[in-house]
């Protein structure tokens, strides 16, 4: 892990769009986060967007990142999925 890896923390879901577009939320597809999707012209265009997480920094992580980082720093409270990938529940 480098220096900022050490002190990255996950702070909230996020979709990527294939531009590179960001958009958060408490978690994956909740209301915030599609009204937020509704106001973009593109709207539909964001179906199949990745999902994953951000961190304090505002970096887009896919969930695999986000697990290694989440466990790193203690941040899993409980585990809903199988493999090393993180879902919002898992952090509250």
């Amino acid at each position: 892990m480098n220096d900022r890896t050490k002190e990255q923390r996950v702070v909230c879901a996020a979709i990527q769009h294939r531009d590179g577009r960001v958009v958060c939320g408490a978690r994956h597809f909740d209301q915030l986060m599609i009204d937020v999707l509704k106001q973009l012209p593109d709207y539909m265009d964001w179906r199949g967007a990745e999902q994953g997480f951000v961190d304090q920094f505002g970096t887009f992580l896919a969930r695999e990142q986000a697990f290694e980082i989440a466990e790193a720093r203690g941040q899993i409270r409980e585990r809903t999925g199988a493999g090393r990938v993180l879902y919002s529940e898992d952090l509250y």
